[in-house]
């Protein structure tokens, strides 16, 4: 007997083991498997689980690789050549037995760069449609066919509506889409005429919807599957075709099993699981040691008849129309009476495991109570997290994170907070200075709870952007008192933070301004003395006299204060006089020409500009200005090293998160971008370059006052300033206008008429110095000149009649009348009295621009060829 339980068990243990000698001994081969589409798409998640049936069921042990191409969501011209690099990588060093491809995207990638990923390796293929004898020309293939068989369905769809005439096919553009668009072209033409075919192909979802509703009654739809992808939302075919299906009142017949059920009637339909398993098997062929080329491609129809219920009685069809043999779905459950003796046995055992569940609910009732309990309290804990704006993160003693919420997970680009459970911060953020910081916080943190408070910290998001954090951190104490983790908050202050920057530039520049305001009307008299009186004298000298030469160099250090004084204004108040429609585009190509004319050989300079700019309200002369004095920084950064200056000039969207950044309205911009690849700015001082008199140059280079004049210019036009690093090094400077509403781009060009020579000239001056030299200037010049200085004297002189004097010049500013004041009651005299307005303020032009007997404005100081000319275009105006 005990002989007997020994061989018993001898042969139990033979039987158990038996099965794992074998898996152990079975083979393994690697099959690389390459889908065209996506995971989710049913079509190819269809072919797929066939593949997957017959590999699990044969005689080896199968390392299945699956890569999914995307297609569908993402056009196939834009992915090729990131695939393939990506699989090259991905790749090397791998051996595969087979390679499986589904569709034609993956078919014409595995075949054009066969040679590059897997030179010499078996391919088989499913799913291909249109397949010609020259596509199998590469050999070493082998595979199934998408090859459906359209008269079937088309000889249905006649017979079971015989009033149709009309067939729309309704697809896609994609690879696979084109290629059953030509297998429709080959079937169609044996029901011609009778059949009138229209293809739409290249059709959106809301154009495809709008159209089918106003389909007539003698048409019925052919459906390809296709991916439709709107903004960022992404539908499948089975959602294009309900909703096709639910705007229109027409038929729809397809070739696809997977689309019956979503408003198709039916049709000969292909099924993607059959088509998985052809291939598959062929694959088991070929790791069974059968060549490819011993295995023909199967080029047969297949599929079966398969109708949809709820659509055929939608339609009115009935079964016994349909062809023999057909499947039908969503058929209504045939109800069958049960016998008694089977009822009361089901009843009965009904009865005892209702009875048995009863005692388990009692026996469980408590612990679900106590897990529900805390699954409401975590639930609750989750959403309160999420809820919160701000970023919070928790960590264990280890700085590894036990979790955090939504919006930590956001900005540092996680689409799940759960992965970045039991990470360290090194690992989630990618910022390593700040990752150094974070560790060394923490630590601080729990040793001293008032260590981290509101600490503003500059790093990196998710996306790479650069962002601000004010941070605090305090460390997380258990019942007793022990600490036992860290808890962080963040509040992401980035746009506070930007805004206050150009808070404190805004207020830099409005100190600057009063103070340049409060100088420059005196400041102008003075160098307007300077340079009137200078001309006078250089005209009292021999031409080659060292006394000559001291005048001249008085002359010129006299108009640089006088431009040094304009910078100032420019950058602190800049003024809108001569703003008008203007192409910045002709503006930055008429600097690069000035650029290129002095550039060394060292330097390159290119530039590219947009064709079709939409123009900005704006003064050429400033934008001109602003344009230079980038140019001539990136000059500066590349004289010694040389290097290249990049120009360009494109016209952009700002979105509303792009705008506010910048400070701008959110619409259409046109953008200047000037790069240099040189050594860039040093991050220490890139807050500071736009301050007023701040440079890095020698003292005989520069005032410091380019920058700052370039961002009161750009201020002053509405626009917005940008200084970024260059990725390689060197510095990027960009540079927004708005666009213009309505733009004129034609501009009126100047009076070209000659003014009469000689005249009579009423000069009113309350400064003593400018009173006795500018008269003088001007009757050098060949003009009368009656000088006073008060605007009374200059009212009665003007009374007398005839009036004896053929233009006015008068300052701005006087006391008892101002300029404006005087040339206006002069306009009630003497209407047809031209008047040149003197003034060393900027806002001169904006005061006489409702007064129109003020012919020019001059600005301080002036020399004798400004006065001249201004002289000359009142007197042409006037005659």
């Amino acid at each position: 007997m005990l002989k007997a339980r020994y061989i018993i068990f001898f042969l139990f243990a033979i039987f158990c083991l038996t099965p794992a000698a074998g898996q152990a001994e079975m083979a393994k081969k690697n099959v690389l498997y390459l889908n065209s589409y996506h995971r989710g798409y049913k079509w190819s998640d269809d072919i797929f689980d066939g593949v997957r049936s017959v590999l699990e069921a044969g005689p080896y042990k199968i390392d299945l690789q699956i890569e999914y191409m995307d297609i569908k969501k993402y056009r196939y011209e834009d992915v090729t050549g990131m695939l393939l690099h990506l699989y090259m990588e991905k790749f090397r060093g791998e051996r595969f037995d087979v390679v499986l491809v589904s569709d034609n995207d993956a078919f014409n990638f595995a075949t054009y760069y066969r040679e590059e990923l897997f030179p010499g390796v078996p391919l088989v293929f499913c799913g291909v449609n249109a397949l010609t004898p020259r596509d199998l020309e590469v050999g070493n293939l082998a595979g199934v066919v998408e090859n459906f068989d359209l008269s079937l369905t088309l000889d249905v769809a006649r017979r079971l509506h015989p009033d149709k005439r009309h067939m729309v096919v309704v697809g896609d553009a994609s690879t696979a889409g084109l290629a059953i668009k030509r297998q429709i072209e080959d079937a169609v033409p044996r029901y011609e005429p009778q059949l009138v075919v229209d293809y739409w192909t290249h059709l959106s979802l809301p154009d495809v919807l709008e159209r089918v509703r106003r389909l007539p009654p003698d048409t019925f739809l052919f459906f390809i599957p296709y991916y439709q992808t709107m903004g960022n939302n992404f539908y499948t075919a089975e959602e294009v075709m309900a909703a096709i299906y639910a705007n229109s009142s027409v038929p729809i017949y397809t070739a696809w099993e997977f689309l019956i059920g979503h408003g198709a009637v039916g049709g000969r339909v292909l099924s993607g699981y059959q088509h998985g398993q052809a291939a598959a098997g062929m694959v088991l062929e070929i790791l069974g040691g059968k060549s490819v080329d011993d295995i023909p491609v199967d080029h047969e129809y297949a599929g079966d008849f398969v109708f949809d219920y709820n659509v055929m009685d939608r339609l009115n069809l009935t079964e016994d129309m349909l062809p023999e043999g057909s499947r039908i779905i969503n058929a209504p459950k045939a109800f069958y009476e049960l016998p008694k003796e089977l009822f009361w046995t089901i009843m009965v055992s009904f009865a005892l495991l209702l009875v048995v569940t009863v005692f388990l609910i009692f026996a469980m009732l408590a612990r679900r109570k106590v897990e529900r309990k805390i699954k409401d309290q975590l639930a609750f804990q989750e959403t309160l997290m999420d809820t919160v704006p701000q970023l919070l993160a928790w960590k264990d003693m280890n700085g590894r994170y036990l979790g955090v919420n939504r919006a930590f997970a956001e900005f540092f680009g996680y689409k799940d907070s759960a992965f970045v459970v039991s990470k360290t911060t090194r690992e989630v953020i990618v910022d390593s200075e700040y990752a150094t910081w974070a560790f060394n916080a923490d630590q601080q943190a729990m040793r001293d709870p008032e260590a981290v408070r509101k600490v503003r910290r500059k790093l990196e998001d998710g996306a790479g952007n650069q962002g601000w954090l004010e941070i605090s951190k305090v460390p997380i104490r258990d019942q007793s008192g022990r600490v036992v983790g860290l808890l962080s908050t963040a509040e992401n202050i980035t746009k506070e933070h930007n805004l206050e920057k150009q808070l404190l530039q805004s207020q830099k520049m409005e100190a600057i301004g009063t103070l340049a305001g409060g100088i420059a009307h005196d400041f102008n008299n003075i160098l307007t003395s300077i340079i009137n009186s200078t001309e006078l004298a250089l005209g009292d000298v021999e031409p080659d006299s060292v006394t000559r030469r001291d005048l001249e160099r008085v002359l010129k250090a006299a108009r640089r204060g006088g431009r040094v004084v304009k910078q100032i204004l420019a950058f602190s108040r800049p003024s809108t006089e001569g703003f008008r429609s203007t192409d910045v585009g002709a503006v930055v190509s008429e600097a690069l020409g000035f650029l290129e004319a002095s550039m060394p050989s060292n330097i390159a300079v290119r530039s590219l500009v947009a064709p079709s700019l939409s123009c900005v309200l704006a003064d050429p002369t400033q934008l001109h200005q602003v344009a230079m004095n980038l140019f001539t920084n990136a000059f500066h950064a590349l004289r010694e090293q040389g290097g290249v200056i990049e120009a360009r000039v494109e016209q952009v969207l700002l979105d509303e998160d792009e705008a506010g950044v910048i400070g701008l309205n959110h619409g259409w911009h046109v953008r200047l971008t000037i790069e240099d690849n040189g050594p860039g700015i040093p991050p220490e001082i890139v807050d500071k370059i736009f301050d007023p008199f701040f440079s890095t140059k020698d003292k005989t280079e520069g005032t410091g006052l380019g920058l700052a004049v370039v961002h009161g210019i750009v201020r002053s036009h509405k626009g917005g300033l940008q200084v970024s690093p260059r990725i390689g090094g060197g510095t990027v400077f960009e540079v927004y206008l708005p666009r213009a509403d309505e733009a004129d781009a034609e501009c009126q060009a100047p009076a070209s008429d000659r003014a009469r020579q000689g005249g009579h000239i009423l000069f009113v001056e309350d400064d003593e110095d400018q009173l006795d030299a500018t008269p003088r200037l001007l009757e050098v010049m060949g003009y009368q000149v009656t000088p006073v200085r008060s605007p009374e004297s200059a009212l009665a002189l003007v009374r007398m009649s005839p009036c004896p004097f053929d233009l006015l010049i008068t300052d701005y500013d006087m006391p008892g009348l101002s300029g404006t004041q005087l040339a206006r009651r002069v306009g009630d005299l003497v209407p047809l009295l031209p008047v040149i307005l003197v003034s060393g303020r900027e806002d001169a032009a904006m005061a006489a621009s409702d007064l129109p007997n003020i012919r020019q404005v001059v600005i301080k100081p002036y020399d004798k060829d400004d006065l001249a000319t201004a002289i000359a275009s009142a007197l042409a105006v006037a005659g």
